[in-house]
């Protein structure tokens, strides 16, 4: 299981082996993303930040990647992911989603379809469905990836990368869509077992 290093965000298991496929469990892989985004002190140190940057919620993210309780999360049925995504994830989520992939507010507010002032207000609030949706199937992909390619930087590098299996799009431009994000999984499944990048 993928844990991040607060030196760096190299995988601590090293480089991916042949038995990898094996490994990635959607179930537990969405367990480890609604642990990350229901992290109350995450969440409360990223509504305190003076100045909201990306980068910064990023070195937050990593310090809760990094402890143990982040990857352990019990394994959630689809069911319960849908009902938590019709409830509503905190605000902060649109934050931390984004900075798990992105590197500036600008590519948050087109990901999003949001101006940062909405999404400075959802900060402490509840998100929509399609807000709370969208965050969830752009932290599941760049998790999935960091489990395949072993590390954050690798994940974040592969979700801008154009990918030929992808139709020449990249994963972050498919993932805006439920369909897309099945093509950016299924390709990482692949990937994981041999197939070419």
């Amino acid at each position: 299981m993928l844990t991040a290093d607060t030196a760096s965000t190299r995988a601590s298991h090293g480089p991916r082996t042949e038995d990898a496929a094996h490994d990635i469990d959607r179930a537990a892989i969405d367990a480890r993303v609604i642990a990350l985004f229901d992290n109350a002190s995450l969440r409360s140190h990223v509504r305190k930040l003076d100045k909201v940057e990306l980068a910064s919620v990023w070195r937050l993210t990593l310090q809760v990647l990094s402890r143990k309780t982040a990857s352990v999360a019990e394994p959630l049925s689809p069911i319960e992911v849908h009902k938590r995504l019709l409830e509503g994830l905190a605000g902060e989520t649109l934050l931390v989603s984004s900075a798990m992939f992105l590197s500036n507010l600008a590519d948050a507010e087109k990901f999003f379809g949001l101006s940062f002032k909405t999404i400075k207000s959802r900060l402490g609030g509840s998100l929509d469905t399609a807000a709370s949706e969208r965050a969830m199937r752009a932290a599941r992909a760049t998790m999935t990836a960091a489990e395949v390619l072993g590390s954050y930087d690798a994940a974040r590098a592969y979700m801008h990368t154009r990918n030929f299996a992808l139709g020449g799009a990249t994963p972050a431009e498919l993932v805006k869509t439920s369909d897309g994000e099945r093509i950016v999984l299924n390709e990482l499944h692949a990937q994981s077992e041999g197939g070419p990048l």
